[in-house]
């Protein structure tokens, strides 16, 4: 994938810093951004289904499939991830979910990898931690989409509003606010000057680690080739314990809004870890309070 042009990530560091509480700049800033997003028609979201299709990369490689997305507003949230990896002939997919205080994942096709996590000291985490880390992630994730999308965080998360100052987003003149809440929550947005839409959304976060996994001869990995590699990494950790992760910038670039039923939602959003573009969403459909099944967001 191509990296993000330098102009945008100089920009974010070139903030107008300015140092106040929950300030009255700040709220006039999203005041004016909810009302060019929806206004009143906000207050009527309490549910969002997203289609589309995403292309991510991994190191040098790149992965493609379809995505949905399942936000129940206050406290419910589903990802499905539908992929073909080069070299296997089944598609597979994976599925996370938050449901209120529970959160889970799990993986169907694709020949039944399992990929497991060591603690420190390369000890196994109990279900509980794991369900615990899952809970942390995946509520600050849902966070930022709701944000970036609808500027309406989760019921449960109490946040603040404080106005950073001024930047430009691709030669875009935007105002910067940053938000904060409980469990070290905090993320910077971005929002035209003119418009008021919001363009982009970073935070800072531990590296992703990048698994790669080829033949001799550069030729793609088979099934046999990745369980090997990860069972060969599993017993590097196991023995060496976990690395550090490193902090890095994080950035959701946010385009092509468009109105659906009365609210102007992103068509196409942007991962970037830096200055590199490591995922690309083109969503080709929302539909704003439809109905699910009872179901939906329960662990399967």
């Amino acid at each position: 994938m191509k990296k993000l042009f330098l102009p945008l990530i100089l920009s974010l560091f070139a903030v107008t810093n300015v140092l106040a509480t929950n300030d009255s700049r700040a709220e006039e800033v999203i005041k004016q951004a909810r009302e060019a997003i929806g206004g009143e028609r906000l207050q009527k979201v309490e549910s969002l289904y997203i289609n589309g299709q995403y292309r991510r990369a991994f190191g040098d490689r790149q992965m493609a499939g379809e995505r949905e997305i399942s936000i129940s507003l206050p406290d419910k949230y589903l990802v499905e991830d539908s992929m073909t990896p080069g070299g296997m002939a089944t598609s597979f997919t994976n599925t996370r979910g938050l449901n209120g205080e529970q959160a889970w994942s799990a993986s169907s096709g694709g020949g039944g990898m399992v990929i497991r996590m060591g603690g420190p000291g390369g000890a196994q985490p109990t279900p509980e931690q794991m369900e615990a880390a899952q809970r942390r992630m995946y509520q600050a994730e849902f966070s930022r989409y709701l944000l970036a999308m609808i500027l309406m965080p989760p019921a449960s998360l109490q946040v603040e509003f404080k106005y950073a100052g001024e930047s430009d987003v691709e030669d875009v003149p935007a105002e910067v606010v940053d938000v904060t809440g409980p469990d070290r929550f905090s993320v910077r947005l971005f929002f035209d000057k003119k418009t008021h839409l919001p363009l982009l959304l970073s935070y800072r976060g531990p590296k992703p680690r990048i698994f790669t996994a080829t033949r001799q001869g550069g030729e793609r990995a088979s099934a046999d080739d990745i369980k090997k590699a990860r069972e060969e990494a599993e017993k590097k950790m196991q023995t060496e314990g976990p690395a550090i992760p490193e902090e890095v910038d994080f950035f959701i670039r946010l385009t092509d809004h468009k109105k659906v039923d009365g609210v102007m939602l992103p068509h196409k959003i942007t991962f970037l870890t830096d200055s590199e573009v490591s995922e690309e969403f083109e969503i080709s459909k929302y539909q704003v309070n439809p109905q699910f099944k009872a179901d939906k967001f329960q662990k399967h």
